[in-house]
C-alpha cells in the first residue's frame, strides 16, 4: 500500500473543500484534496446555486463575471410575496447566480496553480489512528488501496459527514448523522414559460409561507421553481402542490428536475479535535432562514486557515487544544447568530397563513424603503439590526394592534416573545464560548438546557397537510 505525507488532507472537493484547500495552499502548506467523483462529474447533482455577493468579496474568491460559464446573473434585490398574492415586498438581496460545475472547475485550476494535489475518483475508507489520535486516512484510488498521512485531516464530505460520523464517540466531536428532521428536502423544477408575455413571478421572488421561490435560470423566459421542507421529499412536493393550487400561474413546461438536501439543525458543539476539523455540511453549517451554506462555510474556513497557518509552523502533533481557537472565534460570532436564528424559527414558523400576511404587510419582517438606497438587506451579517427603544415600542404596538384586530392569536404572539427571549439567551451563551477546552463540558451542559426548550413548530397548509419543524 502506497503512502504519501502532507500538511493537510481535505476530503471532499465541493465548495467547502475546494475553498479550504485554496486558502491553505496560498499560505504555503502542502495540501491533498481527494474527491470520490470523477473530475467531470463533481457538482452535477445541482446546476444553478446562489452565493451572497458581499461574502464572495470578503472570502477573496476571484470575481465572477456575468456571461462567463460559471455566472448567470448578479442581482441586488428580491421580492417577497405574501400568501394571499396581493403584495410583493422588495428587499435587498445581494445574490450572484452561479453554475456550480463550471465554478468548481475554475477553482480547481486555481488550486493547481497554488500547488494543491487533487485526486479525483478517490474514495475515503477510514481514518488512521496512532495512539488513539488521527494521523491520516485510508482511501481507494481507482482500484488501488492507498494511505495518506497528514498533520490535520478535514472533513468536507457534505451531509454524509463520512469522517465525522466515523469518529470514536469519545473523540470530542459529535458523531450524529442527519435524520429526516435534521434536513430540508429541496425540489427544483427548471421551468420555461409557454407564454412569456403573460404576467408571471419575477426571479428572485420568494413565498416564505411555503418556503418556495422562483430563481433565475438560463434565460429571461425560464425560471427555477424551488421548494423546501423538513421531513421528506413528499412534504416538499405537498408544499409545492398547495402553492400551485392557489397561485394561478401561467402555463409552463418543466425542462428538468433536481433534488437535494441541506442541513437544518444546530451544528456540533465543536468542529475540532486531535488532528481533525469538520467544515460545511459535514458540520451541519447553513444559514437557518434560507438553507444557504456555501458562503457561511467560507467564513468558517477563513478562521480555520488563520489558525492552522500558525499551528502548522510549529513542530509536533496538532492536538485539540491547538485547534480550539477555531471554535472560539466561530461560535462567538457567526455561530452565535446562527444559533439565535435557528431558535427564533420555532416561534416564527408556528404562525398561520393569515398571520404571515399581516406580518409581511405591516413590516414586521421586512421594512420597505422609500428609494433603492433605503431598501433593507435582511441577511446582512446574518442577523437583524438592533432595535432602538422607539422602534421596539412601535413593534410592540403593532403586535398589540394585531391582537386587538384578531390578525393573530395571543398564544402565537406569546410563544414568539418567549422564543425571542430564548434566542437572546442562547446567542449570549454562544458568545461566551469557553476559551479553555477544560471548560467545554460544563458549557455543553448549559447549552443543552437551552436547546431542550426549543419546541416543534407546525405549519398547517390549506390542503390539510401539517408539516413539523423540529
Amino acid at each position: 500500500m502506497s503512502k504519501e505525507k502532507y500538511d493537510v488532507i481535505v476530503v471532499g472537493a465541493g465548495t467547502a473543500g475546494t475553498y479550504m484547500s485554496w486558502l491553505l495552499a496560498k499560505k504555503g502548506h502542502s495540501v491533498l484534496t481527494i474527491e470520490k467523483d470523477e473530475r467531470e462529474r463533481v457538482g452535477k447533482r445541482l446546476d444553478i446555486i446562489h452565493f451572497e455577493t458581499d461574502r464572495i468579496e470578503k472570502a477573496g474568491i476571484p470575481p465572477f463575471k456575468v456571461g462567463e460559464p460559471d455566472c448567470i446573473e448578479i442581482r441586488d434585490t428580491s421580492i417577497v410575496g405574501t400568501p394571499d398574492f396581493t403584495t410583493g415586498i422588495k428587499v435587498r438581496a445581494l445574490q450572484t447566480i452561479v453554475r456550480l460545475t463550471p465554478f468548481l472547475h475554475r477553482m480547481y485550476k486555481e488550486l493547481e496553480e497554488e500547488g494543491v494535489h487533487l485526486e479525483f475518483s478517490c474514495s475515503f475508507n477510514e481514518l488512521i489512528f496512532e495512539n488513539k489520535k488521527i494521523i491520516g486516512i485510508k482511501a481507494t484510488k481507482g482500484t488501488e488501496k492507498v494511505e495518506y498521512h497528514a498533520r490535520v485531516v478535514i472533513d468536507a464530505t457534505g451531509k454524509v459527514a463520512a469522517l465525522r460520523t466515523s469518529l470514536p464517540d469519545d473523540y470530542g466531536v459529535e458523531t450524529f448523522k442527519l435524520g429526516s428532521n435534521d434536513v430540508m428536502y429541496v425540489l427544483l423544477q427548471y421551468i420555461k414559460w409557454k407564454y412569456p408575455e403573460q404576467e408571471h413571478p419575477n426571479p428572485d421572488t420568494g413565498y416564505n409561507w411555503w418556503l418556495l421561490w422562483f430563481g433565475p435560470s438560463y434565460d429571461k423566459n425560464q425560471a427555477i421553481l424551488g421548494v423546501g421542507s423538513p421531513g421528506s421529499y413528499e412534504n416538499a412536493r405537498l408544499m409545492r402542490e398547495d402553492f400551485l393550487n392557489r397561485a394561478n400561474l401561467p402555463a409552463y413546461d418543466i425542462v428538468k428536475e433536481e433534488q437535494g438536501m441541506t442541513p437544518y439543525r444546530r451544528t456540533p458543539y465543536s468542529f475540532v479535535s486531535d488532528g481533525f476539523i469538520a467544515i460545511g455540511d459535514a458540520g451541519a453549517l447553513t444559514y437557518p432562514f434560507s438553507g444557504h451554506g456555501v458562503t457561511a462555510t467560507w467564513m468558517l474556513c477563513m478562521i480555520v486557515a488563520d489558525v492552522l497557518n500558525d499551528v502548522l509552523k510549529k513542530e509536533g502533533y496538532i492536538a485539540r487544544a491547538d485547534l480550539w481557537e477555531i471554535n472560539v472565534r466561530y461560535f462567538k460570532d457567526q455561530g452565535a447568530k446562527f444559533a439565535s436564528l435557528y431558535m427564533q424559527l420555532s416561534g416564527a414558523l408556528n404562525f398561520k397563513e393569515n398571520e404571515w400576511n399581516y406580518f409581511l404587510k405591516k413590516g414586521f419582517l421586512y421594512q420597505t424603503g422609500e428609494d433603492e438606497e433605503d431598501i433593507p438587506e435582511p441577511n446582512k451579517e446574518y442577523e437583524e439590526e438592533e432595535m432602538s427603544i422607539g422602534e421596539l415600542l412601535k413593534f410592540m404596538g403593532k403586535l398589540i394592534w394585531g391582537i386587538l384586530k384578531r390578525k393573530f392569536t395571543i398564544g402565537h404572539v406569546s410563544r414568539l416573545i418567549s422564543v425571542n427571549g430564548l434566542a437572546g439567551k442562547i446567542k449570549k451563551h454562544y458568545e461566551n464560548f469557553p476559551e479553555n477546552p477544560e471548560d467545554f463540558d460544563e458549557w455543553v451542559k448549559k447549552t443543552e438546557a437551552l436547546w431542550i426548550k426549543k419546541n416543534v413548530a407546525v405549519k398547517h397548509l390549506s390542503n390539510n397537510v401539517s408539516i413539523e419543524f423540529h
